[in-house]
């Protein structure tokens, strides 16, 4: 007899959803009483740690209610009453108990808790609601160490560490009168406006105080129920101070390619970020005008080591060094010898604006990178971007075998046109005193590598999914191939300069197939996967960089990552005899 119960049972060994499948007729929907119980957050894995305050949006989860009937109403507020004015989004009709939110919220922090989350769940007729959840309650603002802190920089340059989730960043210089600030989307600047035209012995630009923020992307669309404004940015930093000895003038060369990695002599390993450029400063290129208060430069960058095509055109600059911006590019240089005066006096009159006329040595007329193109796009109001941006980012290089070649040239101020009648002020215009290609072959200036980064999937080669459980439970995988019942959830660490990313989904990782697509500013996604999508599938991430060249803002690939689908499966065993 027990000879014949081991048989039996060995006959059909069913996956546990599998007794869920064989029907014996019509069924009233399960009575379900009691609220979703285990609300939580977490960025990565659902089985993670909580956190009092969060970096960015979560995702949720909750224990499922006991059947894989009906659906979740999910509801996230100002308020743990959760009153109509204070509920920010809802979502419904989720078939799992856990939720990636595409909503991005403000910075807000409470006693304890500023934001609160509840779920409920509904039968699939509706008549059968359940109670509310207790409601979870989180924080959300930069994490404590992720503010800006001052790093060592060549002189005329800011730098600082980077910010995790930053998009660019925004630069105060706060003794300009009225206070000035520019963006970036890398960890340095320069001090452009405290050089350009000042005497070489100058106090006011022996000490620059600066102060920095991050910002992050926000998508002025994505509104909020109750309109709640959403701000990008991030506190401020202590205010910090450049010390710049008196220039020691010689030779013009190039000294340092410099970002969050520092290129000394030759390129060691590619950027992240745009670098900015440094050089040993050199006497003024004498001129019609003569000695007008600093040696004038703009860089050049080019895909060759002969510095034939250019790619990259800097501004003009008074500074030692430069660092490309986003906004506040370009100085708004003296058009008339009667402007050029003011800009050796207090208070301080350089500006960001139009450079006037600027021509290279073969009197072509040039024009910056930074100032901002005609197709350049992206949002308003609060978010990090705007249409008024500068696409200042450049290719990835193909690094170690490609690379980027820069330059530096002298600058010459010279009289343009013939004064006004009546006037003893002339007109200003600014020519390069050398083609960029003798300057290449003379040894002046250096390669680099620049490359865009991947997006991290992973961690020791295990990818963060979670998904359903035949149980009906969102569980984390720790398999290097992880496997789901169904509805993976797929998260993602920030990149850096990513304001958005795209997601795709393909049966096999060659040739990639794209089966479904989305973009995103969150850093997970629900993939659109059911039980009855069996077997293998692969999915890639990639971040949107909008100060990358206008038609090419998409950055690099993450490596396709190989999950699982098991759906309703059940193993079918032969009979011994």
């Amino acid at each position: 007899m027990t000879r014949i119960a081991v048989l039996l049972a060995a006959f059909f060994v069913l996956a546990p959803t599998a007794a869920a499948n064989i029907d014996a007729g019509p069924k009233p929907f399960p009575t379900v009483t009691s609220a979703p119980a285990n609300l939580h957050a977490f960025l990565l894995r659902p089985d993670e740690p909580a956190q009092k305050y969060y970096p960015r949006t979560p995702s949720f989860a909750w224990s499922p209610a006991g059947t894989r009937d009906g659906s979740y109403e999910f509801e996230l507020a100002t308020s743990r009453s959760f009153s109509e004015s204070s509920v920010l989004f809802s979502y419904e009709n989720l078939a799992m108990p856990a939720v990636s939110i595409a909503h991005q919220l403000p910075w807000m922090t409470g006693v304890p808790y500023a934001l609160w989350a509840h779920v409920r769940w509904s039968s699939p007729n509706g008549k059968q609601v359940t109670p509310w959840s207790s409601p979870f309650g989180f924080n959300l603002r930069w994490a404590d160490d992720d503010f800006p802190q001052q790093l060592s920089a060549p002189e005329g340059m800011m730098r600082w560490k980077p910010v995790a989730g930053a998009t660019r960043y925004e630069v105060l210089f706060p003794d300009m009168s009225p206070p000035y600030s520019f963006q970036t989307t890398t960890n340095a600047a320069d001090e452009r406006e405290f050089f350009t035209f000042k005497q070489k012995d100058a106090s006011m630009w022996a000490t620059v105080h600066w102060r920095v923020r991050a910002l992050r992307y926000v998508d002025d669309k994505d509104l909020l129920k109750n309109g709640l404004p959403r701000v990008s940015y991030g506190p401020w930093s202590r205010t910090f101070s450049s010390v710049n000895p008196p220039q020691s003038l010689g030779t013009l060369s190039a000294t340092e390619t410099i970002s969050d990695v520092d290129n000394k002599g030759k390129a060691s390993r590619p950027h992240d970020l745009m670098p900015g450029f440094a050089w040993r400063p050199s006497r003024p290129v004498s001129g019609p005008l003569g000695f007008v208060g600093s040696s004038l430069y703009r860089v050049y960058i080019f895909t060759d080591d002969h510095c034939v095509n250019r790619v990259f055109t800097g501004s003009v600059v008074g500074s030692p060094a430069y660092v490309p911006r986003v906004t506040g590019g370009p100085l708004a240089l003296p058009k008339t010898t009667t402007e050029l005066t003011d800009w050796n006096a207090p208070p301080y009159s350089t500006t960001w604006g139009d450079e006037g006329k600027v021509f290279d040595a073969t009197g072509t007329a040039i024009k910056s990178t930074e100032i901002a193109s005609a197709s350049s796009t992206g949002s308003s109001g609060g978010s990090a971007s705007s249409a008024g941006d500068a696409s200042v980012d450049l290719w990835d290089s193909g690094w170690p075998n490609g690379r980027y070649y820069w330059t530096v040239v002298p600058v010459v101020a010279t009289p343009s046109g013939k004064p006004t009648a009546g006037s003893t002020s002339s007109n200003i215009e600014y020519d390069d005193a050398v083609v960029p290609q003798d300057q290449c072959e003379a040894g002046i200036g250096m390669s680099f590598g620049k490359v865009s980064q991947p997006v991290v999937t992973a961690r020791s080669r295990t990818p963060w999914v979670s998904g359903l459980a035949p149980s009906g439970r969102v569980t984390a995988s720790a398999a290097k191939v992880p496997a789901v019942h169904d509805s993976p959830l797929v998260a993602w660490e920030p990149a850096v300069g990513a304001t958005t990313y795209e997601v795709q989904v393909s049966r096999r990782s060659y040739p990639w197939k794209t089966t479904w697509s989305t973009t995103t500013a969150a850093t997970s996604v629900v993939l659109p996967l059911d039980k009855t999508d069996v077997g293998s599938w692969w999915y890639r991430i990639r971040g949107i960089n909008p100060a990358l060249p206008v038609g090419a803002e998409a950055m690099s690939w993450s490596k396709p990552v190989r999950l699982r689908v098991t759906g309703d499966t059940f193993v079918i065993v032969e009979k011994k005899k």
